[in-house]
């Protein structure tokens, strides 16, 4: 159920074995970084688009390698022959994974890793070691009967619980889809523009959520008019969203959502905007200004 991420299903053999990754492997050290913000979630103003809450900061992937590489070099500073590599979504490995077994927390039926002291606003990174440490111990499965993830996605993106259909969900539509959101979904996407949190902040174990301390604080706010989306061509899109997570959907993608958000909002104030965008050469922006414009009250 990856959709189109076909990168997905390469690599299987370090998937299923960090030793064909880096064969030195002997342990995994797996670390978890917050970035909550208990100020963080509210209401948006109608005809705001909404971003995904990591998204809002700087791009974490360089940040937490680095946190791993420094963690490394303490590593070595004990240990002076250790070797290891660090890892962080960019390598062929499933960290969730590692992370259970390390005991970091117990996958909710969202699929969302869950931390005891946490909740689900956390990131993962890891560090592949030759050095053999003692293993910890999995978390307890404590999500019980609850099925407040399931029955709130919006565009029911959940086959079962923990089995998350990347086909139907707002994150890939927004993010890495690179074509126009299917009809049928559209209306559930409402006015999230890039990435979507619905299923954490349904989440019960979130009233436990902490400001992160090691992520800088967010760079963007979490709601933004979307007529000042609209309005970035190529530069300036780059420009506000160069070291952001923002910046993977890339202008053109991110204006497909924002013109999506448009007619999702009802607001006829939208129609200037969206009737300039009917004419536009790609295809896939003028479908999509198209279907809005047909939305909105006269």
């Amino acid at each position: 159920m990856n959709a189109t991420m076909d990168y997905m299903a390469r690599n299987a053999p370090s998937r299923h074995d960090i030793r064909a990754w880096f064969p030195p492997s002997r342990s995994v050290l797996m670390c978890g970084f917050s970035y909550g913000n208990d100020s963080a979630a509210g209401e948006t103003m109608p005809g705001s688009g909404r971003l995904a809450r990591y998204a809002v900061r700087e791009d974490y992937h360089p940040l937490l390698k680095d946190r791993m590489a420094s963690l490394l070099d303490w590593v070595r500073s004990v240990v002076p022959n250790a070797n290891g590599l660090p890892f962080c979504d960019t390598s062929p490995l499933l960290e969730r994974s590692y992370a259970l077994s390390a005991g970091l927390g117990w996958q909710g039926k969202s699929a969302m890793m869950i931390a005891p002291r946490l909740g689900t606003y956390f990131l993962l990174a890891g560090l592949a070691l030759d050095l053999e440490l003692p293993a910890d111990s999995s978390a307890p499965d404590h999500c019980g009967s609850c099925r407040l993830c399931l029955d709130g996605c919006p565009t029911d993106a959940f086959a079962a619980p923990r089995v998350l259909n990347a086909a139907k969900c707002i994150a890939y539509l927004t993010i890495e889809n690179r074509g126009p959101v299917p009809e049928a979904l559209r209306p559930g996407v409402g006015d999230r523009v890039f990435g979507c949190d619905v299923c954490q902040e349904v989440c019960p174990w979130n009233r436990f959520e902490k400001p992160g301390r090691f992520l800088p604080g967010p760079r963007e706010a979490l709601a933004v008019p979307l007529e000042e989306l609209a309005e970035l061509d190529a530069a300036a899109f780059k420009r506000r969203f160069r070291d952001l997570p923002v910046s993977r959907a890339k202008r053109r993608g991110l204006i497909r959502s924002v013109l999506l958000a448009m007619g999702n909002s009802g607001l006829s104030r939208f129609r200037a905007v969206l009737q300039a965008f009917t004419s536009d050469p790609d295809e896939m922006i003028s479908e999509q200004a198209r279907w809005s414009l047909a939305r909105l009250p006269a």
